[in-house]
């Protein structure tokens, strides 16, 4: 096995603390974070409100159940699987549950300093996914292996992460990953 700036550093999903949010709506577990950003997958076990992150973006993305009814400043938002939604932290979000819980991936980034961008991407076993510092892919669905540039390689289970670094590690697989990119405005 590689060193991990080789690889990039591996988050396993299992390994990380979860706490509640909102009022007991769920689980979170932070992936990652710093200055002016923070990723993290949360679970939606019952119906209410989003917790409110003023002079900050969001981008939510739904990885397990059917579907998210994501009410933002009152417009009604089928959020299906896989489909990234972005709206401000600001704005008051209300989640509806017609299918039972969710669990997302949640991207939040200080608008005055930090921008991001969520991309879903289908994984292949011979086109890597590589990724540089500021980035991060999640391992959404299937299996999946990350390549340091020596050619080892460590396994992914969903919803583990790998954070890039100057590296370029690759990530293969079959199955389905968020690649997340955080980036300084200005």
């Amino acid at each position: 096995m590689s060193s991990p700036e080789n690889t990039g550093t591996i988050i396993r999903f299992p390994d990380l603390p979860s706490a509640t949010w909102g009022k007991n709506n769920g689980r979170v577990k932070e992936l990652s974070s710093g200055d002016g950003w923070r990723l993290s997958i949360a679970s939606i076990d019952k119906p209410g409100a989003f917790t409110p992150f003023p002079g900050q973006d969001r981008i939510t993305v739904p990885v397990e159940g059917e579907l998210l009814v994501l009410t933002v400043d009152g417009a009604e938002h089928g959020m299906e699987k896989f489909r990234p939604f972005r709206y401000s932290g600001n704005s008051p979000a209300e989640a509806a549950l017609p299918t039972g819980p969710v669990t997302v991936l949640n991207t939040v980034v200080d608008r005055k300093t930090t921008g991001a961008s969520v991309l879903v991407a289908e994984l292949s076993k011979k086109n890597p996914q590589t990724i540089g510092d500021g980035q991060f892919v999640v391992l959404l669905h299937g299996s999946a292996t990350v390549t340091a540039p020596d050619g080892s390689t460590s396994a992914l289970e969903p919803l583990d992460a790998v954070a890039g670094n100057t590296g370029r590690p690759a990530v293969l697989g079959r199955g389905f990953a968020a690649v997340v990119s955080f980036y300084p405005l200005g």
